[in-house]
């Protein structure tokens, strides 16, 4: 559910709870101090300063999970882009009435394969791959067609890998595009997000001290975080997108060669 919600409400709403648990913690904090008149220790210090140590821990995890993911899909598309560039370089290796149909139904899976890359909505972006894979399976077709009429030589090899590893790196750019952060992972972050305000609170209000500006800015980092990992998490969803450039500009050069 999280990956369909906006990322300025994720960082909305968990600000909002931290700011909740916060006040809560010190006004029990408080009340407790007036009655019994004690107040903030330097053990309550040393316990705070190992919450947010942790969560910092936590924090550098979940984002180096989050960034390892986004490397991967911005570095399938590239290696995408080349394998398309790839197949269509070895298609010279036919004669030209044998590569003109095959070098215009690569054309056609190279822009599927563009317009399924920009696709932000999981059930269009499916149905998109969807099409995609139907046309790489019908130019499959033509070449194998191809090949086969064609005298035993050393230029099948060359185009039966090329389109493997173009077949193969589609599938791979699949499985990250559907690879997301464990939702376990998220939760436990959220969660000490709010135990870490609730410890905050909870210190502040032995010494009667709000601190406001410096929490409200603290939870507004917290939250800022959390949302960055949550956006480098999602393919095409936030406003850290993965790079379709290489592919669109194959796109676009095997349309004009058409």
């Amino acid at each position: 559910m999280i990956d369909n919600t906006p990322l300025v409400a994720v960082g909305g709403g968990l600000f909002a709870v931290m700011a909740l648990a916060y006040a809560g913690a010190f006004a029990l904090r408080t009340a407790r101090s007036r009655k019994r008149g004690d107040a903030g220790s330097t053990d309550e210090s040393y316990v705070l300063s190992g919450v947010f140590g942790l969560l910092a821990l936590l924090m550098a995890f979940a984002f180096s999970l989050a960034i390892g993911r986004y490397e991967n899909r911005r570095e399938l598309a590239i290696e995408e882009a080349n394998a398309i560039g790839t197949m269509s370089t070895r298609l010279a290796l036919l004669d030209a009435g044998q590569r003109m149909p095959l070098a215009n139904s690569l054309s056609a899976y190279a822009a599927l394969r563009a317009e399924t890359g920009r696709v932000e909505d999981d059930a269009l972006w499916q149905a998109s791959a969807t099409r995609a894979a139907a046309q790489c399976g019908a130019f499959g077709d033509g070449l194998f067609t191809t090949l086969h009429g064609m005298p035993p030589d050393t230029r099948a090899p060359l185009l039966v890998q090329a389109y493997n590893d173009m077949c193969d790196i589609a599938t791979s750019r699949h499985a990250a595009r559907t690879a997301r952060l464990p939702g376990e992972v998220l939760l436990l972050l959220a969660l000490y997000c709010c135990a870490g305000a609730a410890m905050l609170g909870t210190a502040h209000g032995g010494t009667g001290q709000r601190h406001l500006f410096g929490s409200a800015l603290f939870f507004a980092l917290l939250a800022a975080a959390f949302t960055t990992v949550l956006d480098l998490d999602r393919p095409r969803g936030g406003a850290i997108l993965v790079p379709q450039d290489e592919l669109e500009t194959v796109a676009a050069g095997l349309s004009k060669a058409r």
